[in-house]
């Protein structure tokens, strides 16, 4: 499992539901983790501000988005200490681009975690492309936090995580069984194989033994779980292997799912496995947060 003893679990905060709900999120699993919750804000620097005839915005708006920004974190810090009282919260206000900040702030968290949509007062701290460059470029596991959170979150859904066989799938598992342990939940670890009409074979598919197939599959999951489950023994694990594309499959397994653990550019041993395109498209639709995981920098 990454991160280092006492590191923080990091949390983006804008203003937006979003974000509140990432806090929340956020605060349940540090409490879960026995880390600290660090809430970051970032407010745009003055050269934001510089017009084509090199006008600058007055000191005192400066200071309003300042004062902005410390409403919005007493905003967060309130909903993470009513579900967590006595939770260590602290504080990062910089000025610069939300997404720089967070990266920064990754290369010493347990992960980073953000809403999946935002709403800054003045530019687009936390929308798409901010998740995307901070996912792409994180330091740490980045959450994006996603679908309706219940009243208690962790909650006693499993977590499940995908599995292709390769290293960064590897980090992901690694990654999945901590959190299971540290939660007290289960595990479902999901790998999705190609059949005849995801490889394109047509009328040449007679000639493949699918059997020893789908058997070569299976074989890359118990390969991928077979160090790290004895390292967890409290954890629950179901191991599915399924036919299908990979997104698609593990959407529907995220339908039941606290959370949903994906590693970014894997590259699989079998065909159809975890690509960035696929963990992308599970950041913009799963019905519950994805943790995407890359191999630490």
């Amino acid at each position: 499992m990454s991160g280092h003893a006492g590191a923080p679990v990091v949390v983006g905060v804008d203003g937006s539901r979003a974000a509140l709900d990432a806090a929340r999120w956020a605060a349940g699993a540090a409490v879960r983790l026995g880390a600290p919750l660090l809430l970051a804000h970032t407010y745009p620097d003055e050269a934001t501000f510089y017009n084509g005839t090199a006008m600058m915005i007055d000191a005192q708006f400066i200071q309003e988005l300042r004062e902005d920004g410390s409403a919005m974190l007493d905003a967060a810090t309130a909903a993470a200490e009513q579900d967590h009282p006595g939770l260590v919260v602290e504080r990062d206000v910089r000025s610069g681009t939300a997404a720089s900040h967070l990266i920064e702030l990754s290369r010493a968290a347990r992960m980073v975690a953000l809403g999946a949509q935002g709403a800054g007062a003045v530019t687009d701290y936390l929308l798409g492309s901010t998740v995307l460059r901070t996912v792409n470029n994180a330091h740490s596991p980045v959450a994006v936090v996603r679908g309706s959170l219940g009243v208690e979150s962790p909650d006693s859904r499993p977590i499940v995580v995908g599995v292709d066989g390769s290293q960064v799938s590897e980090t992901a598992v690694d990654e999945a069984f901590g959190l299971a342990s540290s939660f007290g939940v289960g595990l479902t670890a999901v790998h999705a194989w190609s059949g005849e009409k995801q490889h394109g074979l047509a009328h040449a598919s007679k000639y493949v033994d699918w059997s020893a197939y789908e058997e070569a599959v299976k074989a890359v999951v118990s390969e991928s779980l077979a160090g790290v489950r004895d390292e967890y023994p409290d954890v629950p694990v179901e191991a599915l292997s399924t036919q299908g594309a990979p997104a698609d499959v593990l959407l529907r397994h995220a339908a039941t799912a606290q959370l949903l653990v994906v590693g970014s550019h894997g590259r699989g041993k079998v065909m159809g496995a975890l690509l960035g395109s696929v963990s992308q498209n599970l950041v913009h639709h799963a019905p519950c947060p994805v943790l995407v995981c890359r191999t630490r920098q």
